[in-house]
């Protein structure tokens, strides 16, 4: 498998991605302190008989920031040049976390180009009043503890029983998240607690849809999740983890997206 990256322009700034496979394309977006790298095993399941283009967003791994705010709004308008520039018209997007709210963009700027959308411990809510002083705060503390900052927020992401069984995925995990810049950091979360409620998008969107949840998912809590996709016609398949369920039960998220994107 080739793991080279390859660099697209977006305002004069590079963004890095890798082009996987060949066959149907599908768009893969990580979330918040994550890379390209987060998606190596569903990429090795799906590489054999799809062609994965898995960026690095403004900010994270090996591209640079761009600006003083990273708006979801901007992360899909590069996305979506991306694909143009790569000349693929329909794609399917899966998108973890923070890469569920950039799909959520992507899906209501180009909703034509999306034929399949996955949610992965994500939603198409905002962030709650109190979610919204949560980001401050971390702003606060990336400003002064920034070591510190990275550890305990990549930490929280997964459950304290897993702590241990999942330390090697965390160790990988938190070194990923520590090539991101203070600055980038910063302008992520500005751009996280400012972004767009997209219920409705979602509810009325055409395209296939799954929902990927952790039941005791802190992020993205599974009842706000569950009563805001109702009416979407999206499958939703929950797990009794947290937010990382692709490192959590690896497995069964791999043969979730083979089914519901019909590769076997």
């Amino acid at each position: 498998m080739n793991n080279t990256l390859q660099t697209f322009q977006y305002k004069q700034t590079p963004l890095h991605y890798q082009d996987i496979g060949k066959g149907k394309p599908i768009l893969l977006i990580h979330g918040f302190l994550e890379n390209h790298s987060m998606w190596e095993n569903i990429i090795k399941q799906l590489a054999p008989t799809c062609r994965c283009i898995s960026p690095d967003l403004f900010g994270h791994g090996n591209s640079p920031a761009l600006g003083y705010i990273h708006e979801m709004k901007t992360y899909a308008e590069a996305l979506s040049q991306l694909m143009q520039h790569l000349q693929i018209k329909e794609f399917t997007v899966i998108g973890h976390s923070m890469g569920g709210y950039v799909a959520m963009e992507l899906l209501q700027l180009y909703p034509n180009m999306i034929t399949d959308l996955i949610l992965l411990n994500s939603t198409p809510l905002d962030d709650s009043p109190e979610k919204k002083e949560n980001r401050e705060r971390a702003i606060r503390a990336i400003q002064k503890f920034p070591d510190a900052f990275v550890q305990m927020a990549v930490r929280n992401l997964f459950l304290v029983e897993d702590q241990l069984r999942l330390q090697k995925e965390i160790k990988h995990t938190v070194n990923e998240a520590q090539k991101c810049s203070h600055q980038a950091i910063v302008a992520t979360l500005k751009g996280l607690k400012e972004r767009t409620n997209h219920q409705e998008t979602f509810v009325k969107a055409k395209c296939n849809k799954l929902v990927i949840a952790g039941k005791r998912d802190q992020i993205a809590p599974f009842e706000k999740l569950k009563e805001a996709i109702q009416g979407s016609k999206a499958k939703l398949l929950s797990f009794k983890g947290g937010h990382m369920s692709h490192l959590e039960f690896p497995e069964e998220v791999n043969l979730a997206l083979s089914n519901f994107l019909k590769l076997n």
